[in-house]
């Protein structure tokens, strides 16, 4: 009898390849394609047998895998043998959505949605660069004012990261009007930070921020969810933490709950870099948030 074959839902590598996927060239999305879709395959054979399979030469096997930060093939193999065995340990907790329909009771939905939702802030922690996660919290922690950008459903997890650096003490800007939001930013400095965030790192308006922003010498950030993209592309540090997509649902639902993390990293990093001011600034927010209560 055969085996049914494997398939990855989650973990490190469908994370990097869900961030790099619709960027990458031809030859390197082949390789990337296989893997995916047969990763036992990858785990028990070489890289040769993986070339092969998709009709590439061996180098380009390889250079594949390093487009997705691997050093080769068998950082790729021992990567995904422990997302196999991660996700074994789940078994179909992780199953695609199709099994979900009108039948399915409303308990069941609400915890699988919610299982993935986990998921996905466990495996933003294997795309997000801790080095420029740290240089950000520097950067934020000294800057004389902090411009959040963010447009459509990227605007409420940048509500909320205005608001956290605000109860902080840092003196926080969010114009939700795009003209507003470019004008901010050419008056930006270079004691200043702009924090963007986009989910396809492709809206116009919130591009525009970033590049003007860039112009006028502030250092600026970016919570997306692809690795490559327009806005990656002219920012200072990309912070990337992309979600897998899930049937039928908005595919920035999974990633905004990703980004949220990481604004939640950025807030305690700053917090602690300063404990005494932060921690004067969140008693004034203590005393705020009574005087607004019944």
């Amino acid at each position: 009898m055969v085996a049914a074959k494997s398939s990855l839902l989650s973990g490190e590598f469908v994370t990097r390849a869900q961030a790099a996927l619709h960027n990458l060239g031809a030859t390197d999305k082949r390789v990337i394609e296989m893997i995916l879709s047969d990763p036992d395959a990858v785990v028990r054979g070489s890289v040769t047998e993986l070339a092969q399979k998709a009709g590439v030469a061996q180098s380009s096997a390889v250079r594949a895998c390093q487009r997705l930060g691997y050093r080769g093939y068998q950082d790729v193999k021992l990567t995904i043998t422990r997302d196999l065995a991660q996700q074994d340990e789940q078994e179909q907790e992780l199953a695609h959505e199709e099994g979900i329909d009108g039948r399915t009771p409303a308990g069941d939905i609400l915890d699988r949605i919610l299982r993935r939702s986990g998921r996905a802030l466990v495996d933003a922690a294997q795309t997000v660069d801790p080095a420029l996660l740290s240089l950000t919290i520097d950067r934020m922690a000294v800057a004389t004012r902090v411009l959040v950008v963010g447009n459509g459903t990227s605007a409420a997890p940048a509500h909320d990261a205005a608001y956290r650096l605000s109860a902080l003490g840092l003196v926080t800007m969010f114009p939700t009007d795009v003209m507003a939001q470019h004008l901010a930013a050419r008056h930006l400095d270079e004691s200043c930070v702009c924090l963007v965030i986009s989910h396809t790192g492709a809206s116009r308006e919130s591009l525009r921020a970033a590049e003007a922003a860039r112009a006028a010498g502030a250092f600026t950030v970016a919570i997306t969810s692809f690795a490559n993209s327009p806005l990656t592309r002219v920012v200072d540090a990309a912070l990337i933490a992309g979600g897998p997509e899930y049937g039928f649902r908005l595919e920035a639902m999974a990633s905004r709950l990703a980004h949220l993390g990481i604004v939640d990293a950025l807030f305690v990093g700053i917090a602690v870099r300063s404990p005494s001011a932060s921690t004067k600034a969140l008693d004034v927010m203590a005393d705020i948030t009574v005087e607004h209560s019944l």
